[in-house]
């Protein structure tokens, strides 16, 4: 096992499951504290048998003076343009919102869908080459994205109209809370760590159709890991289609977000939530 030494030890973890590999759990379990960022994964580590009273709640944050809407990039004689950021994977759910956004529109229609969803982890990963298979050729404009620095994703952000993420579950879910800060309404399954901070006053939730066992090839190959949701499929076309048709509910959304995001979730909420923490057990 990794030796952590230390006054006072702190772990912080992420975890998108419901069981944690016994490895993992025997480290935290030596832990001082555990720190989690939300309620819903602070459940997950009780329930893997992390002592309640040390495990706590620190949210991540959003640096919102970066992350804004800046108007003089906002082109509206463009198409509605739907951005998805998050690595290719199963957990994400990028190949089921392609299937769905398919379904949904047709090639005249003047909507796209913006993919920045590249995988570093992912042996010779071409994302145009999984789209050129994964579109049919009649299909609505798909877009790929590559990656690029924080001035590059804030642009990016400001050039689309709406963030969409079918996710099976989330740890924190920071791109997330990066497309409220810059005024986009979003639409997230209704699941996992997410729920710590979205709301149908300013988010479109996708509901869970099922709970399934969590499997990925590359990233969850084990069996045993636990549970995670089946995003309703049908409920994402139905949610595709109207924040198409819904510019001002849609732009109303995107504001109520970003008040959200300064409100309590930035850095220095973050930063406060961690120093209470701390305070506690000096």
């Amino acid at each position: 096992m990794t030796s952590i030494v230390g006054s006072r030890r702190i772990a912080y973890v992420m975890w998108e499951t419901t069981i944690l590999p016994a490895d993992k759990a025997a480290i935290l379990q030596t832990m001082d504290e555990v720190w989690t960022p939300s309620h819903w994964g602070r459940q997950v580590l009780i329930d893997n048998k992390i002592d309640a009273a040390k495990v706590g709640v620190v949210p991540g944050g959003v640096d919102v003076e970066s992350f804004r809407r800046r108007p003089e990039t906002n082109d509206r004689c463009r198409p509605f343009r739907f951005l998805c950021v998050g690595k290719w994977e199963q957990r994400k759910g990028v190949e089921d919102l392609i299937n769905a956004f398919c379904d949904c529109f047709k090639r005249d229609e003047p909507v796209e869908l913006v993919l920045h969803c590249f995988n570093p982890y992912l042996p010779g990963f071409d994302l145009e080459a999984h789209l050129r298979r994964a579109v049919p050729l009649n299909g609505p404009a798909i877009i790929a994205s590559h990656p690029t620095n924080q001035d590059g994703l804030i642009r990016l952000y400001n050039s689309c109209d709406a963030f969409v993420l079918p996710t099976r579950a989330e740890g924190w879910g920071l791109p997330i809370t990066e497309a409220m800060a810059c005024e986009l309404p979003v639409i997230v399954t209704e699941y996992s760590a997410p729920l710590e901070y979205l709301s149908p006053a300013f988010a479109y939730l996708i509901p869970v159709e099922k709970m399934i066992s969590a499997h990925d090839p590359h990233f969850f190959p084990a069996n045993g890991l636990g549970l995670w949701a089946q995003p309703d499929f049908q409920s994402l076309r139905r949610l595709l289609r109207h924040v198409f048709e819904s510019p001002a509910e849609v732009r109303e959304k995107g504001r109520r977000a970003r008040a959200e995001v300064c409100r309590q979730w930035t850095w220095d909420h973050a930063v406060s939530k961690a120093q209470r923490l701390i305070s506690r057990c000096a």
